[in-house]
């Protein structure tokens, strides 16, 4: 678990989301790292599309799973994303992975907090396949082959190994640039909000 409020607010029509500390890596894996959460990001009010896009009760409502990372490297320049710019992510219970979406995807470290994150194009070159007995049990499987790729010619693919220990974090919305951005201490953007210490 991610030590800090991981929840999304909504107040005086802006949209607050938790900003985690982890490098987000826009080339190979960082060194791991511990994630925080102490400040959340404050949308601008023109960065709500694509962002509050699902309803409920005839209210339209932000998407669940939201947060933040600041990017670090140039390996999605020709997607846009410039080094130090901030990702709006969502993140979500995927039950299968889709080639070819912009992803967070985190190498896990040994403890618990601790990981690397970078963002890619996630591309599966070959799916997981397997083949069955005569009585239909699985006996034989070959691993899927999955590559991140970037938006920048001069930063190499990389081949995910099949036995590391990988997950997907959330698929990118959107970016904004480091001027753009605006943030609020995590403790006052909750006590404002909910009234709450």
């Amino acid at each position: 678990m991610v030590p800090g409020d991981e929840q999304v607010y909504f107040w005086s029509g802006h949209l607050y989301l938790p900003f985690h500390t982890l490098r987000l890596a826009a080339g190979p894996f960082l060194s791991m790292s511990e994630d925080s959460i102490e400040h959340h990001l404050k949308l601008p009010l023109d960065f709500l599309h694509g962002v509050r896009d699902r309803y409920r009760g005839g209210i339209r409502m932000h998407r669940a799973g939201l947060y933040a990372a600041r990017v670090h490297g140039d390996s999605m320049i020709y997607r846009g994303i410039l080094d130090e710019d901030v990702a709006v992510i969502q993140r979500s219970a995927f039950e299968y992975l889709e080639s070819g979406k912009v992803v967070v995807i985190e190498k896990l470290g040994e403890e618990e907090g601790f990981g690397a994150w970078t963002l890619k194009k996630l591309v599966i070159e070959r799916p997981r396949s397997s083949h069955r007995s005569a009585y239909g049990d699985e006996v034989d499987w070959d691993e899927p082959v999955i590559v991140l790729r970037s938006y920048n010619p001069r930063v190499s693919p990389l081949r995910l190994d099949p036995s590391g220990q990988y997950r997907v974090r959330g698929i990118l919305l959107r970016s904004l640039r480091r001027h753009d951005t605006d943030f609020v201490d995590s403790d006052m953007i909750r006590r404002v909000t909910t009234g709450k210490e």
